[in-house]
């Protein structure tokens, strides 16, 4: 049976899924978002602008219950083999994720409830708004919006990077990590 919790050498099921879910839904965010607002003004513009802030929601949720799910089972530690200054890398890389995946969905909730927008939960509920109709303010927040999501897509692109070094060029065991399953041994 697979460890719901994180073992010492490798990350658990629920952090795994947790990873690759908010992945999955940052990268189709990044799409709908970009694809969304190059759309004219029409209700297929509406339509995507109301998914993807369906879709930011979840994404916020998610992130919070997986930090909540790594203050209650911490991350395995990176290998001492790893040079210092890459740990430091790593840590500060991570820590910056949980920050933009924070940060961005709600500067884009931000954003609608300044512009007057309101957020319909994937047409289940209303949100409630966290500004007054403010058009000043909503400017700057989608400023920030579009911000955070670019530096987050960079960094989504660094960490995929990393990924792919330790995974094909160093062969360390650390993107095995995150995997559910286990590599073969060529040895």
């Amino acid at each position: 049976m697979a460890n719901l919790r994180n073992p010492t050498e490798s990350y658990g099921i629920i952090a795994q899924a947790l990873h690759w879910l908010v992945a999955v839904l940052v990268l189709a965010q990044i799409g709908i978002g970009l694809y969304a607002a190059n759309l004219p003004v029409s209700l297929a513009r509406l339509q995507w602008l109301s998914r993807h802030k369906s879709l930011g929601l979840a994404i916020l949720a998610l992130v919070l219950l997986r930090l909540g799910w790594r203050a209650w089972s911490p991350p395995p530690e990176l290998p001492g083999s790893m040079p210092r200054w890459e740990r430091r890398a790593a840590l500060a890389t991570h820590r910056l994720f949980y920050f933009l995946l924070v940060l961005a969905p709600l500067a884009g909730w931000l954003y609608a409830s300044a512009a007057g927008l309101s957020v319909n939960w994937f047409g289940l509920f209303q949100v409630p708004d966290l500004a007054s109709k403010d058009l000043e303010f909503a400017e700057l927040f989608k400023a920030l919006h579009i911000g955070l999501v670019a530096l987050l897509a960079s960094l989504v692109a660094v960490h995929a990077g990393a990924a792919l070094r330790h995974g094909l060029l160093l062969r360390d065991g650390v993107m095995h990590r995150m995997l559910p399953w286990k590599p073969r041994r060529n040895d």
